[in-house]
Formats: structure tokens, C-alpha cells, sequence
């Protein structure tokens, strides 16, 4: 297995939220903010009702206890189990609640460890892709039938490679144990509630991002420094990173602020002087690739060909960092050669390898588009950061300014119908200056044969406040 890249992970602590951000060679690949991951749901197991069966959707509706009923579709019932109404059963969120809708959740209970999944209900034994060499994958197909049970299975994570059996072993035997209690705790349980939840946000990181390429971990505060020293012990890695410790704002320390604002563009800027603009809709996701000020190829099929394989990179890396899942759509710069096509195929597999969400990539359509899906567990950091424009209510256009200038005009007029109004302030948007010159405004006062104040204080383009005044 391949491990050429550095990466770091940054913990900081602003008014006891916890914030991550992981760097691989230096640049920004995720961020996790506790409070608004202590949303999610996906990972915890609950003791369940069925509420309602729905066949027109191949689906059940659950009680789980959070507000929300669960949605749990037929083909994530466990083998045989039939699912009648008020029967009591034990489900696993596997996707987090989206707007209106509840979380998604499955039959097919696992609980992950470090280097390994445990799974109670089948006799499944899976290897990550990512551990290539065939010895080692013997090796640990080796170690699970020394291990299981009657019934069980188990999924090896990338992180197993070159782990010990003993501690393959006892990690196994430590989640075991943890299932037994969930277990004993359904049993006895009769309404819906948590029965295990996904541990804390520096443990799940410390679990599922720590791999032996990191070889930095800065901390901004003591308490988060003691849970980082032991959540690496702990996991018992074999390898030991520097856990440094900064007394500043450790995001600003490491320069995190900056990189974070990529997260509010539209517009993402490639070294070579091209971009790719990214277009979030209710179906899909778009991605657009232009050369823009890139002229450093020989021809145009040379720069096309570099444009292109350096956006592959930096779409894996902002799909990742946007946490961006469904549909997605990319319109890379035409290519006139299968052989070009292929290339940055192959440069987009290898970079989606070092993500841990799955994606499939269908291929290029014969417009030349490329189709590709990403599937993801929690929501999209953007649905995080950002809110709806009040003003716009999230299109993205507002009103012209001539539109709202013509608004306006008509609302002048049936004010000043009432003769006995004899003038008028009015506070408009800063954009309506090129319209209300001084030459319009005096114009207007002739024409309605009133006196009218006009002033660009109004904080809303597409609104205005009209005072009208007796005197």
C-alpha cells in the first residue's frame, strides 16, 4: 500500500465547541464543527416501533424516539424478518435526517472499531479495497475464522493493514462485548430509545481519519490535549504522532481561517490560472471546468489535457471538503481523444480513493459530460454554514433595479392621490442610485407636484419605505 502523503490534524477549541480541520500536505481536505456534527444521527442504534408499513413504497415508517419517525426500506430488513405494525425491532441510522424528512435506517446493525467492523447478524467476512497485497489480505482472512463466532462477520478496515491478530483480536472481542449490551438492553427495553450512540466528535476522528500518515496533531486546549493522548493510545496504532500544543487559536495559528473561505465560493481557482465553478441544485450537482487565463500548454489539446487533470484533483478534494453526495455532473474542457478522456479518469479514481465516503463514477455521455455519484451519510457542510437569502430566498436573483424603480413609481402615484398629502421621504436600496439620479429626483417632485426626499439608507435591494406627509 502506498502512504506518500503528510497529513496533520488540527484541534481547536472555541467556547467549548470543538472544531477539526485535516490537512494533507497542507492543504485543507476536511472540517468537522461539534456542534453542528452533534446533529447527526448516523451510527446510533435504537430500539424501534414500527409505526406503519407502506408497500406502494417498499418501505416502513419507525418510531425511534427523536421527533421524527424512521425510514426504513425493505431491502435494509435483516434476511428473513418480517416487520408487522407495533412490533419492536432494532435499527441503525445510516443516513441522517434531511429537511422534513427523517433518518434513514437499517436492520443491518454494525459497529465499527478501529481496524475493524463487527457485524452481529451475518457471516460475512469483508477486506477494504485499499489493502491490495495478497498476503495480507490471506493473513487477515486468516485471523476472522480463527475469531468468529457461530454467525458472525466482520469487514476489515484500510486501518488493519499490518495491525497485530492479538490486537486485531482484542478490538474484536471489546466490540463484541459492547453489542451483548446492546443487545441485553433491547431485550429489556419496551419504548423507543438510544441504545448505543457514536462516540465523541475527537474519537470518531481519532478512529476514522488517524492513519499513519499523520504525522502532526496541533491542540489549542489542555482538556482537548489529555482526550487526544488517550484516544491514541487507546486505539493502540502502532505508531505515535507529535501531538503539539499552541496556546493561540490553533485554526488561526495554522492558518485554517484562510483556507476555509473556499467553503462561500462559487468560484474555486486552480494554480494553473483555471477554475471550476460549482452549482448546488435540488437534483444534482454541477461542476463546470474552464482554462480561463491558463495558456502554459504548446496547443489547445495540451492545455485542455493539464486544465483538466489538475481540476480532477481539486473536485475530489472540494467534494470532499464540501461533503458533497448524489448526483453530480462535471463539465470538463473538451477533450478530442479517448486517450485524454482516459487520463483524467484515471486522475479522478486515484483522487476519490483517499476519500472515505464511496463514489462511482458512470463515465463520460456522448454530450461529454461526466456522471458520477457520491454517496454520503451526514448532510452536506453547506446545508451547515449557509442559510437561505433572505432577500432572494436562496435563487440566487433578485428584482432589476428599473423592476423595483417601476414599483415604486406606481406606489408614489396611489399615495398621492390623497390630496391632502403634500410630501414624501422615501429610503431606497444604494443599487436604485444609478436610477434616482439628483436630475430624476427633481423631475419627480415636478411631476407629482409634491415635495419628495429620497435617501439610499434602505437595506433590502428589493423593497423600499415610503413616508408620507401631510405638511
Amino acid at each position: 500500500m502506498k502512504r506518500n502523503r503528510t497529513q496533520s490534524i488540527i484541534f481547536s477549541s472555541l467556547e467549548d465547541e470543538v472544531r477539526i480541520a485535516i490537512l494533507d500536505s497542507g492543504s485543507l481536505e476536511e472540517v468537522f464543527f461539534e456542534e453542528m456534527d452533534n446533529e447527526s444521527y448516523t451510527g446510533n442504534i435504537y430500539l424501534g416501533k414500527v409505526e406503519s408499513i407502506v408497500p406502494s413504497l417498499e418501505a416502513a415508517f419507525v418510531n425511534i424516539g427523536i421527533g421524527k419517525n424512521a425510514f426504513l426500506r425493505f431491502k435494509d430488513s435483516q434476511g428473513k424478518q418480517t416487520l408487522e405494525k407495533g412490533k419492536k425491532i432494532l435499527v441503525q441510522v445510516k443516513k441522517d435526517p434531511i429537511g422534513s424528512k427523517g433518518p434513514q435506517v437499517t436492520l443491518k446493525v454494525s459497529i465499527p472499531g478501529r481496524s475493524l467492523v463487527y457485524i452481529p447478524f451475518s457471516k460475512h467476512i469483508g477486506i477494504s479495497k485499499k489493502i491490495i497485497e495478497k498476503d495480507e489480505r490471506d493473513r487477515l482472512m486468516k485471523i476472522a475464522r480463527e475469531s468468529l463466532e457461530e454467525g458472525e462477520g466482520v469487514i476489515f478496515r484500510t486501518a488493519a493493514y499490518g495491525v497485530s491478530a492479538e490486537t486485531i483480536q482484542e478490538e474484536l472481542e471489546s466490540l463484541r462485548t459492547l453489542w451483548q449490551k446492546i443487545e441485553q438492553q433491547f431485550k429489556r427495553g419496551r419504548k423507543p430509545k438510544l441504545l448505543y450512540e457514536e462516540p465523541s466528535l475527537v474519537e470518531y476522528i481519532l478512529r476514522e481519519r488517524l492513519t499513519e500518515n499523520t504525522r502532526e496533531i496541533v491542540v489549542d486546549n489542555e482538556y482537548l490535549w489529555h482526550d487526544v493522548v488517550q484516544g491514541i493510545s487507546k486505539f493502540k496504532t502502532g505508531f505515535k504522532p507529535i501531538v503539539r500544543f499552541v496556546e493561540e487559536d490553533a485554526f488561526s495559528h495554522e492558518g485554517i481561517y484562510e483556507m476555509l473561505k473556499v467553503l462561500y465560493t462559487r468560484v474555486v481557482h486552480l494554480k494553473s490560472g483555471g477554475n471550476i465553478i460549482i452549482d448546488r441544485t435540488e437534483a444534482m450537482t454541477v461542476i463546470d471546468v474552464n482554462s480561463a487565463s491558463d495558456t502554459t500548454g504548446s496547443d489547445v489539446a495540451e492545455t485542455s489535457l493539464k486544465t483538466n487533470l489538475e481540476a480532477a484533483s481539486e473536485i475530489a478534494r472540494q467534494l470532499r471538503l464540501r461533503n458533497i453526495g448524489g448526483i453530480i455532473v462535471i463539465d470538463f474542457i473538451d477533450m478530442k481523444s479517448d486517450t485524454a478522456r482516459n487520463e483524467v479518469l484515471k486522475r479522478l479514481s486515484e483522487e476519490l480513493k483517499k476519500d472515505k465516503a464511496r463514489s462511482y463514477i458512470m463515465g463520460f455521455t456522448r454530450l461529454g459530460l461526466l456522471e458520477m455519484t457520491r454517496k454520503r451519510s451526514t448532510a452536506a457542510i453547506g446545508s451547515k454554514i449557509y442559510s437561505n437569502c433572505p432577500v432572494c430566498k436562496g435563487i440566487g436573483l433578485i428584482e432589476a433595479p428599473k423592476i423595483v424603480y417601476q414599483r415604486l413609481l406606481k406606489d408614489l402615484q396611489k399615495g398621492f392621490k390623497d390630496e391632502k398629502i403634500k410630501a414624501a421621504e422615501v429610503e431606497v436600496y444604494q443599487n436604485l442610485s444609478g436610477i434616482l439620479t439628483p436630475d430624476v429626483q427633481k423631475n419627480l417632485s415636478k411631476s407629482f407636484k409634491r415635495n419628495l426626499k429620497f435617501s439610499f439608507t434602505w437595506p433590502i435591494p428589493t423593497t423600499y419605505n415610503i413616508k408620507f406627509s401631510k405638511k
